[in-house]
């Protein structure tokens, strides 16, 4: 009996260590982008990264394409889009990309959508979409593109959709909380919106988006209320990088994970707002953005990765093989004492 207790309290230590969840992360400097950026947006296709517009280091709206190419880690220049805009939203399907909304030269919105044609390497216009606003996010659900929130006299709620295929915009169940200067993403086809501001007030919403059933539905709020942040998917967790408030940009990196609630991150190494994120693998890249409030601009391209997975640990792997040879000591007993 004695024998049988001991393989049990074995078994059950070595599966809990064999199995146990083992997580790294970690930031890496990269190669700085071409010129500081700010309030720019940037969308992956084919394992590069396109940071489109933005405010340059005099506050101006430009129409500037920079390519980042994750396989060397090096910066190009693209083809510039047709309008300098600023705060525009931004995503990709397929080998395209679409550029909507923004702001003009003198903080004029617009409804224009822009969709860049990576294989013919050429800018076309779509159909303008309904509401024209600035500091929106945008995203692809199910090969349609949803603008969400922004500003254009007053804070938004607007939610509307466009579909490539009959170049035509409907509009959709509204977000709940009115935002703008917001950050969303994307995880199993439900777009998460989360963060932004309101008048002159940070908010701290996480609101998720569900186009099948067109519902939305209030979630656990961030832990840090600030605008002009930043938020990715890497595997099953959304990270929201960075933002402002009125008297300092910050660090935190916060990742919800849907069921479970959000977990504290490693912070970035240098805090940050009006930058962009793009996942590509296994990592997420933050670009540029401003280190105070404001009118300000970087150049910065960080890495940061992520990882939590199962291991077979080798201290799980020693109590394992211990259980193992004290089932055959006690089967062997067993049988000796049989015969």
């Amino acid at each position: 009996m004695k024998i049988f207790i001991i393989f049990l309290l074995s078994f059950t230590i070595s599966i809990s260590l064999a199995f146990a969840e083992e997580s790294s992360q970690g930031w890496e400097r990269l190669a700085d982008m071409p010129e500081v950026r700010s309030e720019m947006e940037s969308v992956v296709i084919d394992e590069k990264i396109y940071v489109i517009g933005g405010l340059n280091n005099i506050g101006r709206a430009t129409n500037s394409v920079f390519i980042f190419d994750t396989k060397d880690e090096s910066w190009s220049t693209g083809t510039p889009m047709p309008l300098a805009l600023h705060h525009a939203g931004a995503a990709s399907y397929e080998s395209k990309l679409y550029v909507v909304g923004g702001y003009f030269e003198e903080w004029i919105p617009s409804n224009a959508l822009l969709i860049y044609d990576s294989v013919t390497d050429s800018w076309s216009n779509g159909a303008e979409m309904p509401t024209p606003r600035g500091a929106l996010t945008a995203q692809f659900v199910d090969g349609k593109l949803y603008a969400i929130g922004g500003f254009n006299e007053f804070t938004r709620t607007e939610n509307e959709v466009y579909d490539p295929v009959i170049d035509s915009w409907k509009t959709k169940s509204q977000m709940p909380t009115p935002r703008e200067h917001l950050a969303s993403s994307v995880l199993d086809d439900q777009i998460y919106v989360i963060g932004g501001r309101s008048g002159q007030s940070n908010v701290n919403a996480n609101e998720m988006y569900d186009y099948i059933t067109n519902t939305w539905k209030t979630l656990e709020s961030i832990p840090t209320a600030r605008s002009g942040l930043t938020a990715s998917t890497l595997s099953s967790a959304i990270f929201v990088f960075g933002g402002e408030g009125p008297l300092y940009t910050f660090e935190e990196n916060e990742a919800y994970i849907p069921g479970e609630g959000w977990l504290t991150q490693q912070p970035m190494p240098i805090s940050r707002h009006g930058l962009a994120s793009s996942t590509v693998g296994e990592n997420i890249y933050l670009i540029g953005g401003g280190v105070i409030p404001g009118f300000s601009y970087s150049a910065i391209t960080e890495k940061y990765h992520n990882t939590i997975v199962p291991e077979f640990g080798i201290l799980g792997s020693i109590v394992f093989a211990i259980s193992i040879a004290i089932v055959i000591l006690f089967t062997k007993s067993k049988i000796i004492n049989y015969i």
